[in-house]
């Protein structure tokens, strides 16, 4: 304070009763705004806490609703509005149930529940190749999508009857008779067996030779293999769409003896009779048996 400002309070006494009655005030305004701003702070934070508390109850509400979980007996007692199973062309759907009939449902909601304990259960069926799991809410439901094994051969005990076996692409060979509806692979190899061949002979490595002769066949030939009779071992037939071919004993002459195919299939055309097959059993003889009139 200046000396001139004090000469100023001493010369007038009631300009600084003013000042201090206003210094009073000031502060008085001051506290009551403080007390304000904490009532309103402590209402603020009251409300955000029972927000919260409201927001969660409801998630925890939301949560639990019925909707969100599957039924205790889903696997045990499966209906198509629990899980839905698709893409399986072989394999038929009560087997698929049957196999998860003991997987345990998950106390969890539904987007939580694992997958793990289904996709084993699939996994053991031999034709399983991929299985995914998807989930669903409202209500609480399961998509099987399988992926199977793909039949690149199938095995009869003679040409009309039903498949008893057949081959995947990875060289698996399937025998359960609950895995047969191949239907929509009748335009792959048949391979024609006996019931006791089938069970002493046929395994991958057999398959594999096979396979190799078909492709022999197919390339000299320029068709496809229709089906590949080896129900007597020392006398095969292979079906091409023109005629049959008698191979006779699968030994080591049998590509050279298969590479003369080429030679002998143009002359067909010119032959009125009609053929029952091209006999190339023979070592370096290659003839054409005619049907009976």
């Amino acid at each position: 304070m200046t000396e001139s400002d004090y000469n100023n309070i001493n010369n007038h006494p009631e300009d600084e009763y003013k000042m201090v009655k206003h210094s009073v005030r000031h502060k008085q305004k001051e506290r009551v705004i403080r007390k304000k701003r904490k009532k309103v702070n402590r209402l603020k934070s009251i409300s955000r806490l029972a927000v919260f508390i409201v927001v969660i109850y409801s998630i925890y509400k939301f949560f639990t609703l019925p909707g969100w979980y599957l039924p205790q007996d889903t696997f045990k007692n499966p209906t198509s509005d629990r899980i839905q199973i698709t893409n399986n062309k072989i394999i038929p759907t009560y087997v698929l149930n049957q196999t998860m009939k003991d997987v345990k449902v998950s106390p969890f909601p539904i987007f939580m529940m694992r997958s793990k304990a289904i996709k084993k259960a699939l996994y053991s069926l031999p034709t399983t190749k991929k299985v995914y799991v998807r989930r669903y809410g409202f209500p609480a439901r399961i998509q099987i999508i399988m992926k199977e094994r793909t039949p690149v051969a199938i095995i009869k005990t003679s040409l009309n009857a039903k498949p008893s076996a057949f081959f995947t692409s990875d060289n698996i060979l399937i025998l359960n008779k609950n895995y047969m509806k191949l239907d929509e692979y009748s335009s792959v190899l048949n391979i024609i067996t006996t019931p006791q061949s089938l069970k002493k002979d046929i395994n991958a490595k057999k398959f594999h030779e096979i396979e190799e002769i078909v492709k022999y066949v197919e390339t000299y030939s320029g068709e496809k293999v229709e089906y590949f009779d080896m129900r007597v071992p020392n006398d095969v037939y292979v079906k091409i769409k023109t005629t049959s071919i008698r191979l006779g004993v699968i030994d080591s002459t049998i590509e050279e003896r298969i590479k003369r195919i080429y030679t002998i299939l143009p002359q067909i055309s010119n032959i009125d009779s009609e053929i029952k097959y091209i006999d190339l059993s023979w070592d370096k003889v290659n003839y054409l048996k005619l049907k009976k009139n």
